[in-house]
């Protein structure tokens, strides 16, 4: 099948979906990652801070690039990348980092329309999706510019978003993102449950391709998250999904 994998930011998909994308692979499906908001001047760990205002940018959305890149290669040939080339919140929408988690989504926005087109001209199988937990507002733009084709009845599942998840009190909150955007989703796994110490370690190698955007403790929880569930990835799937060959039973779900 051909799955198609949104992500807000470079980092997102990897943090959240990456033992999910490793099995899809092995399993001979096709995955697509679709990188929405690529130009950023957003690297808190990186020497970014030390350059001129007027080089930022061209400089962080080259050293994203690279760690996106690091981060793929960890999977072969067989994942592929796409970069939508659009503005994070921050130069998009001129707001505050401190403020993306409660910045409203702008109807005018043309990042809307761009990300829906591009997912269209895709047509996958299936797609996978941000629960959008944390409320960043391009994480909540990126689930509002594919809302048409949820209703459409497309196979879709979503992912529970990191380091999101890992905060406190996220997991009170978990499925309750989740019917918001449907009552219908359903939580569950793509496999059966794994060497939890070695799905963690491959989990942590794989997050730290991105070390310029979180710190040795956001990485460990990143990493340790997956031992909640077996060494694996919870996603929460519509019932087109649940028919799919992409479907896993599970009790712990």
């Amino acid at each position: 099948m051909k799955i198609a994998v949104l992500s807000p930011h470079r980092d997102d998909a990897a943090f959240s979906a990456s033992l999910a994308i490793d099995f899809w692979l092995g399993q001979g499906h096709s995955v697509t990652i679709v990188n929405c908001f690529t130009r950023s001047d957003y690297a808190p760990f990186s020497d970014a801070q030390s350059l001129h205002p007027n080089d930022r940018l061209s400089y962080v959305t080259a050293l994203r690039l690279r760690e996106d890149e690091r981060w793929s290669r960890s999977f072969g040939a067989g994942l592929k990348l796409i970069d939508l080339n659009l503005k994070d919140a921050p130069l998009r929408l001129r707001c505050g980092i401190d403020d993306v988690c409660s910045a409203p989504i702008k109807v005018e926005d043309k990042a809307l329309s761009k990300i829906h087109n591009a997912l269209t001209r895709l047509s996958p199988d299936a797609f996978l999706l941000p629960l959008a937990l944390g409320a960043h507002v391009d994480h909540r733009t990126v689930l509002e510019s594919v809302r048409p084709l949820l209703i459409a009845g497309l196979a879709y599942a979503c992912y529970e978003d990191l380091p999101y998840a890992a905060r406190p009190g996220a997991a009170a909150v978990i499925a309750e993102t989740a019917h918001a955007i449907t009552p219908l989703l359903r939580p569950t796994f793509t496999e059966a449950a794994r060497d939890t110490q070695a799905a963690m370690v491959r989990k942590r190698k794989l997050a730290l391709a991105y070390d310029s955007q979180v710190d040795d403790i956001t990485t460990d929880q990143i990493a340790a998250f997956s031992t909640r569930y077996k060494g694996r990835e919870r996603l929460w799937a519509n019932p087109a999904w649940c028919a799919s060959p992409l479907w896993f039973e599970d009790a712990q779900a």
